[in-house]
């Protein structure tokens, strides 16, 4: 997929946002709005400027996470599993974007794959940490499951506690890479077998 075709993409999205935000006129999703179209202009940026080469799919693994994690943020208020399956989820897909940024370097599938997996670790307590930070700056109750009481639309009830909540999100997340790296092995060895076959 060409850069031309990926900014039309970016664009596409960015006006059909755009178009939704006048239709609802909202603050809270004009601001998970522009998270949203931020998140697809910094990949686009870093696969133009780096020329990695992204391909379509690989745009549609980013949307996913973006619209479930930003667009879709009024969820983690509804149910308390919500989060935990995007930290499972987000690091298979991830897993797939970082994986094929160096799949094409000099180096053995095992050591990839080992790099991949901890590159994936390493944001997921990154992430936990930038939450731990804006918790306690601005109060955003980002770290802790919190669920709308039925009683009141704003009023938030505890059901899980924060230093719970962020160890279960790293397990979940540690889980999801570890998915993806039994699935990217099996998948490595089909390929090794059925071209050692095709010979």
């Amino acid at each position: 997929m060409d850069y031309n075709k990926k900014r039309k993409l970016i664009i596409g999205i960015a006006v059909f946002i755009l178009f939704l935000l006048y239709a609802l006129k909202n603050f809270s999703i004009i601001i998970r709005a522009i998270g949203f179209i931020a998140g697809i202009i910094i990949f686009y940026l870093i696969d133009h400027l780096f020329k990695i080469n992204f391909e379509f799919k690989h745009y549609i693994y980013l949307i996913l996470i973006l619209f479930f994690g930003i667009l879709l943020a009024p969820l983690y208020f509804f149910s308390e599993n919500y989060d935990k399956m995007l930290h499972l989820i987000s690091p298979i897909l991830g897993g797939c974007l970082i994986f094929y940024m160096i799949d094409n370097k000099k180096l053995n599938f095992q050591w990839k794959l080992l790099i991949t997996f901890m590159f994936i670790v390493s944001f997921l307590t990154i992430h936990e940490i930038g939450e731990y930070f804006m918790d306690w700056l601005w109060d955003m109750k980002l770290q802790g499951v919190y669920i709308r009481d039925i009683s009141g639309i704003e009023k938030l009830n505890l059901v899980l506690n924060p230093h719970d909540d962020t160890m279960i999100d790293l397990i979940f997340g540690t889980i999801g890479g570890i998915i993806f790296a039994i699935g990217k092995t099996i998948n490595h060895l089909y390929e090794k077998r059925k071209s050692i076959t095709a010979l």
